[in-house]
């Protein structure tokens, strides 16, 4: 906001100075040339008398001749060298052309006294050519001093509109970070009610939606449940038992189903704003070595899976249900493409606890990194069929870990497939 008030303040400052050297300079034009014609006239007046005055004098008495005259002048009249005088060329061009020369740093005139070409008549310093220098440099405080002035009501102005503007970001930031109920709820008497309004109703329409979509995957993920569940009953209690090939078939697709459901359900709940956490401490180690064997039970004999060894006094937090779905997920991923490698490492870098699940499979493409963590993304349909994936898990792994405040990434393995990383803060989130 900060910047919205400089950027409005030198706006108007600049449009006050262009209005103001237009003016202003129009008016300087016009009024000095007619003083300057006016003060040219005078002076041109008093030499031409001085001048006279001096014409049958030698020079050698032109000081005392002067020293005698009274003009009653406000200022003094001096005879100096012209080699003597600070002029520039131009200067001396127009003495020699009979001009005079004014001169207004010293508040001076000059003029060439005829037939002694090394002489000048000098008038000076002339209060009149003084009190212009000096108004001069009060032109550039007094500008100085109103553009100063002009902060005042730009922040007089702005600060309702800044207090407003800042209720909004704030409120952003809230529905940002999940908290569907923020609204900005404005004043009538404010200038930015209406904005304010239409974020309110955007944020109503949004909770609705979000909400609707909440409602729709939850009833119908908990509404298939039941049909699933009278087919395995009814499968048992069919009075002529099927082949068994063909009833192992049928099971495995209710099994399907019944995974693929859960999936679902699992998703729709991370799939939120704010998810619930039982966040607990816990021994990384003790929680890998529990969930080895269930891996190596699932993996054929021809695959290793390898843990790197984990400090015993390590101690992380976390919700150990939803972590232990995180590592299933990746390390089934890696069961499922790997050929035969599989290396888990666990970490700890700074405030951050790391999961590391690495495969000598196929790996993922660089281009396609960005969107594998998306609900139903399918690098490839056909191997994905081939080896019962639903497109969910990754988007459940990085639901996970946006719900611990982290996130998760891909990688290319040292071991030439891929390497999934998973991080998030030390401290209990």
């Amino acid at each position: 906001m900060r910047k919205l008030f400089i950027q409005f303040y030198l706006l108007l400052i600049a449009s006050f100075l262009l209005v103001t050297l237009l003016v202003g300079g129009f008016y300087k034009f016009t009024a000095e040339r007619t003083s300057e014609k006016s003060l040219t006239d005078l002076m041109d007046s008093v030499m031409t008398l001085l001048e006279g005055e001096l014409a049958d004098i030698p020079q050698s008495a032109w000081p005392e001749q002067l020293a005698k005259l009274d003009f009653n002048l406000s200022f003094p009249v001096n005879i100096g060298n012209v080699q003597d005088q600070p002029l520039d060329e131009d200067a001396v061009s127009a003495l020699n052309r009979g001009e005079i020369v004014m001169l207004e740093d010293s508040s001076i005139c000059m003029e060439l006294i005829p037939d002694a070409t090394n002489y000048v008549l000098i008038a000076g310093p002339i209060p009149y050519l003084s009190f212009l220098h000096q108004i001069k440099q009060l032109d550039y405080l007094f500008l100085g001093l109103l553009g100063i002035s002009l902060g005042l009501p730009v922040f007089i102005w702005m600060r309702p509109h800044w207090r407003d503007l800042l209720q909004l970001e704030r409120t952003a930031r809230r529905l940002g970070r999940g908290d569907l109920s923020a609204r900005i709820n404005l004043p009538e008497n404010s200038s930015l009610q209406r904005l304010g309004r239409a974020f309110d109703q955007m944020a109503d329409n949004i909770q609705d939606l979000i909400a609707s979509k909440k409602r729709l995957t939850d009833n119908v993920a908990h509404e298939l449940r039941t049909p699933l569940v009278r087919l395995r009953y009814r499968l048992e209690m069919l009075e002529e038992p099927l082949p068994d090939a063909e009833r192992q078939g049928i099971e495995r697709d209710i099994t399907h189903l019944e995974t693929l459901v859960d999936e679902m359900l699992t998703y729709a709940r991370l799939d939120r704003p704010k998810v619930a956490l039982n966040t607990q401490a816990f021994s990384p180690a003790d929680w890998l070595a529990h969930r080895q064997d269930d891996w190596e039970q699932r993996s054929d004999a021809d695959k290793k899976i390898e843990i790197l060894p984990i400090p015993a006094e390590w101690l992380w937090h976390g919700d150990t249900r939803l972590l232990n779905r995180l590592l299933d997920n990746l390390v089934g991923n890696a069961l499922r493409y790997s050929q035969q490698h599989i290396r888990i490492t666990l970490a700890q870098d700074n405030d951050w606890n790391i999961i590391q699940v690495e495969d000598d499979g196929p790996g993922i493409p660089a281009d396609q990194r960005e969107h594998i963590f998306d609900a139903f993304y399918r690098l490839d349909p056909s191997r994905d069929r081939a080896t019962g994936g639903f497109g969910l898990g990754l988007a459940i792994v990085q639901g996970i870990m946006q719900a611990h405040h982290g996130h998760a990434h891909v990688e290319t393995s040292s071991l030439g497939g891929a390497s999934f990383i998973c991080r998030w803060p030390h401290s209990n989130p």
